[in-house]
């Protein structure tokens, strides 16, 4: 069975892919086979924190939602679809509706409506999925939004089922900041939840949210202080907000920046730092209450 742990953060920049890609590779070393699913589909950047692709496994055109398409031949201009449609994606004109698809959703509304059938559905492509291998021995599922894109939910969720299908023992997946639909469809189903915290009001505000999904949707978590020596006094707060749910602190280290530019995971770019230290220590104690 796949065991599936999700690294997730309230807002960006509190280094979620830096743990994420750091625990991919540290389980590697260990010999477990690893899949890193990098579902922030609006701006991905996993595979960059694991070197970068060596061999492209395959690639596909995502298809996520879908556009009405309209037959002017079976329309009777009865504009029920434009009363239908709440986006106001359908307008009347001179020979017909018109769809204004930069404003269309894809819920298909108004083909349900149509009493002639003039209207029907059609895909619509809205990103790209593709797996690479890395050097670290460890494979990356990657999915790309098309610009003004929809569906991003649906994509992760797509992500996903193929990071498991590719047969690792465990599924790392860096979700995208945040509590919005990509993030809820990454927590879904997700045996551990790590919530990355840097000691500020506005980061722990976000993980508290987090917190608030990961319970509704029946997810384990636990929460990671990152950077606590930069304000050590908040950094006590939100050890007392999470009460007994903190797994580990890690210090500040400008080599975490070095690695990270450097497109090298900490573990491999400088084995011996005390930061890699310490955050060996984290990622033990995160594999071991998932049994890996």
């Amino acid at each position: 069975m796949t065991v599936e742990v999700v690294v997730a953060s309230g807002k960006g920049g509190t280094g979620k892919t830096f743990v994420s890609s750091n625990l991919a590779v540290y389980l590697a070393e260990k010999g477990v086979e690893v899949v890193a699913v990098d579902a922030d589909v609006e701006a991905p950047d996993l595979l960059l924190a694991l070197g970068g692709s060596i061999g492209l496994l395959w690639k596909e055109i995502f298809y996520g939602s879908q556009v009405p398409v309209i037959n002017p031949s079976k329309c009777m201009k009865c504009w029920s679809c434009v009363s239908a449609c709440k986006f106001n994606a359908i307008n009347k004109g001179e020979e017909g509706p018109v769809i204004d698809y930069d404003a269309c959703e894809g819920l298909g509304v108004c083909a349900l409506v149509c009493p002639t059938g003039a209207l029907t559905l059609k895909p619509r492509r809205t990103g790209e999925i593709y797996v690479s291998e890395t050097s670290y021995g460890v494979k990356v599922v990657t999915g790309e939004l098309d610009l003004g894109g929809r569906n991003s939910g649906r994509l992760v969720y797509e992500l996903k089922r193929r990071g498991k299908v590719l047969g690792g023992d465990v599924v790392v997946v860096d979700a995208a900041p945040g509590i919005g639909c990509p993030v809820i469809s990454s927590i879904s189903g997700a045996d551990l939840l790590v919530i990355v915290v840097e000691p500020t009001p506005q980061s722990l505000k976000g993980a508290k949210r987090l917190v608030e999904v990961a319970e509704t949707l029946n997810a384990e978590w636990l929460a990671l202080v990152n950077k606590y020596d930069i304000n050590k006094e908040y950094s006590a707060k939100v050890v007392e907000a999470f009460n007994g749910k903190v797994v580990g602190m890690l210090p500040y280290d400008e080599i975490a920046v070095e690695a990270y530019t450097s497109m090298t995971p900490l573990l491999v770019y400088s084995p011996d730092s005390s930061l890699s230290k310490s955050l060996r220590e984290v990622l033990s104690a995160i594999s071991d209450k998932v049994g890996v």
